[in-house]
């Protein structure tokens, strides 16, 4: 019998939230605690996105059929992929023998320190407004743990795991994605929250058929902190699961590509992203959000700040592109109307009823039978949702596109005191009781990073419409938007793309006669003859300099079929009411302020 395990320590590299759904005085959601009150990580939450990673990495393997679970199945069989020899059977039937157990122990990552906790806020912005959603009242609190806090991650290896010449070179390359800093665990990791890497991975191994090995074993437990592990453990199958990486043809969502974004967010004046716990304790009416409640916390910006500033002139530039074309294609303003009713390709996230202008995904999906809601939650949702519900996420779909907390950079943190004064409309004077102050950060800079799994070509060109316009200064980020707070530029931007084979790299089209697709092959060629690395598995493209020109040819092809996607969309259900092509009083709103002026 032979004691087997893996260990390593997992560094959160933002903010950490794993909820109870539990409420308090001070949070709406508190942090998940043993019987002991120790903060931890379950067992569960690694286990189950660890085997996402698998998951989605296993049907890449050659001739390794995917999982049940990737298809959607629930056949009265036993799956027996590579991740279920791994994880335990997705669909266990007790009748059928051929279902087997995890075999592959994962502990809960518990905390004996106790760390300074924070309370994070959250609010829903206003799409036409720009403001705090005040008739919605999407406000919310949850307690987080603060970057920087480590924990030990232990996995035991069954001795009876099967077929390991295949099975623990894809568990190690589902770790290598988390030791290449692509791990994220826990709530609300779309917004910012529980992204990690690993350090220190390395393969223990006892052998408890030696007498004093065994002694030893009974005596003090599992060596789980032991150093003298296999520490080129995970370097070795990791360059054995890259020999398995074959093309796939299927449409499954398995894994073949990602990109990263990694830039610098420069203020160009004031900036505050608010947090009411923080101004309490300071005794200002608006304070920063810090990494924690002490003197010499840093500030950072909350990816839920960012994420939601993107987002939302992700869907201007998408409902102004589909404006566009309902007023060329239209004869008059009704005609116009129903033309954009039926191709609106971003919602309003907030709204809750199908009669609100710009009605939500969500708010029609709830609206069909309850057999139909059911066959979505089981099938998914994706082809009923607009597409920035589809890029971004909804409640009905996870987003694949994760936004951190960036944290800040610099040396010194600069700070000024304002102070504000509402003017009374009649007198001209200062109005009573509307005088409050905040303590905003002057010019702060703050390291942001963006990462989205499998990008579509359309998904490529609509962000870089839009990091386009955040560098432009047309996009603000946190308070204050109408006093020119959160108003910023992109400074020391690095771009990396990570496929697992040649065809997965995301072109913008395969048209032989249209030119630009096809200046895109060539550019794509041209860049993987001259430059390509390694992470994980994964072959990786790096944006510089001296490629620019090809780079460029790929981005215009993005952008173009961003503009081919949105003027070709078909609003699943059909809105009722939109804020823009809307009439009052007898009077148009369009004939007032016309979309095109000739």
């Amino acid at each position: 019998m032979t004691f087997r395990a893996i260990t390593a320590t997992l560094t959160l590299r933002t903010a950490l939230h794993v909820g109870t759904g539990k409420d308090t005085e001070t949070t709406d959601d508190l942090l998940r605690r043993d019987a002991r009150g120790r903060l931890l990580i379950p067992g569960t939450a690694i286990a189950g996105a660890l085997r996402s990673i698998a998951t989605r990495l296993a049907p890449r393997f050659d001739s390794e059929p995917p999982c049940q679970a990737l298809k959607g199945e629930q056949p009265n069989k036993a799956c027996q992929c590579l991740v279920c020899q791994l994880f335990g059977d997705v669909n266990p039937q007790e009748d059928n023998e051929e279902a087997v157990a995890a075999r592959v122990l994962v502990y809960d990552a518990v905390l004996d320190t106790a760390p300074s906790l924070t309370i994070r806020d959250g609010v829903g912005i206003d799409r036409v407004t720009g403001a705090a959603a005040r008739r919605e009242r999407i406000k919310f609190d949850y307690e987080a743990l603060p970057a920087g806090t480590t924990f030990k991650l232990r996995l035991e290896i069954d001795s009876r795991l099967s077929n390991e010449q295949r099975t623990l070179p894809l568990l190690a390359a589902a770790l290598a994605e988390w030791e290449q800093g692509r791990g994220a665990v826990g709530g609300r990791v779309g917004r910012g929250l529980g992204a990690f890497s690993l350090s220190d991975v390395q393969w223990i191994e006892r052998d408890l058929m030696q007498p004093d090995t065994l002694i030893e074993f009974l005596r003090n437990g599992p060596p789980w902190h032991a150093a003298d592990g296999d520490h080129n453990w995970l370097t070795a199958n990791v360059k054995t699961a890259r020999g398995f990486i074959r093309p796939y043809s299927d449409t499954l969502p398995v894994a073949r590509s990602w990109v990263l974004a990694e830039f610098t967010l420069a203020a160009t004046g004031p900036f505050l992203t608010h947090d009411p716990t923080q101004a309490g304790r300071g005794g200002f009416d608006h304070a920063p959000v810090l990494t924690a409640y002490d003197q010499n916390a840093r500030p950072v910006l909350p990816g839920s700040s960012l994420r939601g500033a993107l987002r939302s002139q992700a869907e201007r530039i998408a409902r102004t592109l589909a404006t566009l074309k309902a007023w060329d294609n239209g004869k008059d303003t009704a005609s116009r109307k129903a033309a954009f009713l039926t191709l609106c390709p971003a919602c309003n996230p907030l709204t809750t009823k199908t009669d609100d202008p710009v009605a939500s995904c969500n708010s029609f999906i709830k609206a069909l039978p309850k057999a139909k809601r059911d066959e979505l939650e089981q099938e998914g949702a994706e082809e009923k949702l607009c597409l920035a519900c589809q890029l971004f996420g909804s409640s009905w779909n996870g987003s694949r596109l994760r936004v951190e907390d960036a944290p800040f950079v610099g040396e010194k943190v600069e700070r000024k005191v304002l102070d504000f004064l509402a003017i009374d409309r009649f007198t001209g004077g200062g109005r009573d009781t509307a005088k409050f102050d905040a303590v905003v950060l002057w010019k702060p800079k703050f390291r942001a990073r963006l990462f989205l799994e499998n990008p579509a070509p359309w998904e490529l060109g609509w962000l870089a419409l839009v990091l386009r316009d955040l560098h432009d200064g047309l996009i603000t980020v946190g308070f204050g938007a109408a006093k020119g707070f959160g108003r910023c530029n992109i400074e020391d931007w690095k771009i990396t793309f990570g496929f697992l084979v040649d065809e997965d790299f995301p072109l913008p089209g395969n048209d032989d006669q249209d030119p630009v697709a096809q200046q895109a092959v060539a550019a794509r060629q041209r860049l993987l003859d001259a430059q390509r690395g390694t992470s994980g598995v994964f072959q990786t493209l790096a944006f510089n300099q001296a490629t620019a020109e090809d780079w460029l040819v790929l981005a215009e092809g993005w952008v173009k079929a961003f503009n081919t996607q949105v003027t070709g969309h078909q609003h699943a259900f059909g809105l009722k009411k939109d804020s823009y092509f809307d009439e009052i009083d007898g009077k148009w709103l369009p004939d007032l302020y016309p979309a095109r002026v000739s």
